[in-house]
């Protein structure tokens, strides 16, 4: 089904962020992580990845390379700090306002849903438990293999979707990362403006859309105000 606004099938959306609220404190979370990477002997800064998870995949090639149970058992226990600031964070996260009753419309006039995230997927269902009946696809990081803003995610999801043609999806999102990802899987975007990142900042990513609330979606998709 093609909406009357947009020739859109279906929207790809963030979780963090983007349908919820969630403060996750990221700057700990990194510190962790470096802190772990200095007991194993890498120097962080000599990392390329500039995102937590890219640093923990590089040092782990790296560690396994010299030595493999090594490799692994950092990754292990890299990823168990990541997933325990964003459990933390779950404990008081929220969805945001309006955003079921979005969901619900696109998927009753015909338009397919989906989620991705590199958050896992224990905290998602601690804030959101029934996610999976709002969407067609659901991806958090624990079901790929590489995360957005590597395009096997977006292209995962499209697939999951039976979309066919990027262009007839749509990628929403309130960081940089959804946008790039977006346009170079050809994707129209939309960036939300939820204080992450600022208005300038998405229009300079190219963002074809700039949203001041996740739910004005369905009015630019359709093309109508919608109550």
């Amino acid at each position: 089904m093609t909406a009357a606004g947009l020739p859109i099938h279906a929207v790809i959306f963030d979780y963090d962020g983007t349908l919820v609220h969630l403060n996750i404190d990221f700057g700990s979370m990194r510190q962790g992580v470096e802190e772990l990477l200095i007991d194993y002997g890498i120097e962080p800064h000599s990392l390329k990845g500039s995102y937590v998870l890219e640093m923990i995949n590089e040092a782990t090639d790296r560690i396994a390379t010299k030595a493999s149970p090594e490799g692994s058992a950092f990754h292990h226990k890299a990823l168990e700090l990541v997933t325990e600031y964003e459990v933390k964070a779950a404990k008081n996260g929220k969805k945001l306002p309006g955003m079921l009753g979005m969901l619900r419309l696109l998927r009753e006039r015909g338009i397919k849903i989906g989620v991705i995230t590199r958050n896992c997927d224990k905290a998602v269902k601690m804030v959101f438990p029934d996610i999976e009946r709002y969407s067609d696809v659901y991806l958090p990081r624990d079901y790929v293999t590489n995360v957005k803003p590597h395009l096997d995610h977006l292209a995962l999801a499209l697939e999951e979707m039976g979309v066919r043609d990027p262009a007839l999806c749509l990628m929403v999102g309130d960081h940089l990362m959804d946008i790039e990802g977006g346009k170079r899987m050809g994707m129209k975007t939309a960036g939300v403006l939820t204080g992450k990142i600022t208005h300038q900042e998405f229009i300079e990513a190219g963002a074809d859309y700039i949203l001041e609330d996740v739910t004005v979606v369905t009015g630019i998709i359709f093309g109508e105000e919608v109550s």
